[in-house]
């Protein structure tokens, strides 16, 4: 079950960045040409834990972090400075084992930019298998 756990993160994790970097490279080559920032989030190790990296392109914009669930309701609202360091990063683990399954979706937006995030939070259901025995005879 682990196993089949971590595949899957790991599957989802790829696709994610993939999509993330696909979407995140503007035509003319240069990020700060039309995008504020850019944001990746994947599972950690941890169970019902997420990895949330942004990296901003323009350093005098604030991005605003939200999480949502699927009614609509806010669950979590940050406002990043004009400044996040040296390298203008930011890198936060949400722990999630707090909510409920369900749908959730985190929503970042700076100026005229504006990404979500959405994902399915699930509870895997345990199986009980009885045990089977065979008899073989010579």
């Amino acid at each position: 079950m682990k196993t089949y756990f971590r595949l899957i993160t790991s599957s989802l994790l790829v696709a994610f960045t993939i999509f993330t970097a696909a979407s995140a490279s503007p035509i003319d080559g240069s990020p700060s040409a039309q995008k504020s920032f850019a944001a990746v989030m994947y599972p950690a190790a941890a169970t019902s834990k997420v990895w949330l990296h942004l990296e901003k392109f323009k350093l005098t914009d604030k991005i605003n972090v939200e999480l949502y669930d699927e009614r609509g309701k806010q669950l979590f609202s940050e406002t990043l400075p004009q400044k996040a360091g040296k390298r203008n990063t930011y890198r936060q683990q949400f722990d999630l084992s707090g909510i409920p399954d369900g749908k959730y979706t985190f929503r970042l937006s700076s100026g005229n930019q504006t990404e979500e995030v959405t994902f399915n939070l699930t509870t895997p259901t345990v199986v009980q298998q009885t045990a089977t025995r065979f008899v073989t005879m010579k």
